[in-house]
């Protein structure tokens, strides 16, 4: 009785279609991010031409969908380029690349102000496509010419530790310290702009001692540089996905504060514009009403969201390395995260004008 193929040849494994093998997907799973950040931009300007020309709240929501949904597939490229078996070189490029993505909100936030202190107006979107393009090209070229090679972090060392330690320790100084009474002082913003300019004034009294703002810069800086360091440490095999989350949130940070205090710091001390609550929601215009204010909307509220997310992930690794099991962690670490995502919806409900009072 003749046999099958299947019987015939035991051992033997079905060919998979070209297109799903996996190290082939990793190889471009860089381009969704890159395409989608190309598209941000024009996101932004089509939800608020749609608000301002009056064609509907309905569509203005559906544009700014589409922006936030660009730093939402970059994780989901980053997530994706995790754990698979290919070339060193290439899963590392697909996961920097989409980080980048990732923190688009903060980096066209970053190329409007420059353009604007150096007085280039209506240029935003060429500067940002020209930008991207050339990311591009690099990462084509970078993509296509890399080669196989050994694991890109090794055991680790006692320094590394010591620095993830200072990272963390530093981190929750500057929770403590600023960002906790910063965050509750913006979740004011939902009692109204006095009640915030007052809060606001008591935290500026001891955020601008003399004495006190530059040790908080220079903290706020440590955190950035040695989160880039922890960053290049990473193994990308090793992450799940909090542990991408955690990856992902740290580069939108390591844009997002040194653009916010660049704003802050160079408009109120070089331009002399008052950066109180009315400045942050581009009063008296509004957010969504202003072409060049509306790309604040996803900078902040995905800032709120990504820093407590960013925190909450921290914490896990503090729990593990303490004995705490796996589950109990991770479920600690979701809840946090579920508070941090409530904070950032109020935070930008207060921003866009929803008053309790």
């Amino acid at each position: 009785m003749p046999i099958s193929n299947h019987d015939a040849l035991p051992n033997a494994t079905l060919r998979r279609p070209l297109l799903f093998r996996p190290e082939l997907i990793l190889n471009w799973i860089w381009v969704p991010p890159v395409i989608g950040s190309l598209y941000y931009p024009w996101a932004l300007r089509f939800a608020n031409h749609a608000y301002t020309e009056e064609s509907g709240v309905t569509i203005a929501v559906t544009w700014l969908i589409t922006a936030y949904a660009v730093p939402a597939i970059a994780f989901l490229c980053l997530y994706g380029s995790v754990g698979v078996p290919a070339p060193v070189a290439r899963p590392l490029l697909a996961g920097r690349l989409s980080c980048l993505a990732l923190a688009t909100p903060p980096a066209f936030t970053l190329v409007g102000v420059l353009l604007y202190l150096m007085r280039i107006e209506g240029a935003d979107i060429a500067v940002w496509t020209v930008l991207w393009l050339a990311v591009a090209a690099i990462s084509v070229m970078a993509g296509t010419t890399s080669t196989p090679g050994r694991e890109p972090v090794g055991p680790a060392n006692p320094r590394l530790k010591i620095l993830r330690t200072l990272h963390g320790i530093t981190a929750l100084l500057l929770l403590l310290v600023f960002l906790g009474p910063h965050l509750v002082n913006h979740l004011l913003g939902v009692f109204g702009f006095d009640t915030h300019k007052a809060v606001m004034e008591v935290l500026r009294g001891f955020y601008r001692y003399p004495l006190v703002e530059p040790v908080l810069l220079t903290v706020l800086l440590f955190q950035i540089l040695s989160g880039l360091v922890l960053f290049t440490r990473k193994n990308p095999r090793r992450l799940d996905l909090l542990g991408a989350l955690q990856l992902g949130s740290g580069a939108y940070l390591a844009l997002f504060i040194p653009t916010h205090a660049n704003s802050v710091f160079t408009l109120a001390r070089y331009f002399g514009v008052e950066t109180d609550y009315a400045w942050a929601v581009g009063a008296p215009a509004g957010l969504l009403a202003d072409a060049w204010n509306i790309r604040l909307l996803p900078h902040y509220s995905l800032g709120v969201f990504l820093l407590l997310a960013h925190l909450a992930c921290g914490l896990r690794m503090v729990l593990r390395a303490h004995g705490t099991d796996h589950g109990r962690s991770n479920t600690i670490t979701w809840c946090l995260i579920g508070l941090g995502a409530a904070i950032a919806m109020v935070v930008t409900a207060a921003m866009l004008g929803w008053r309790l009072t």
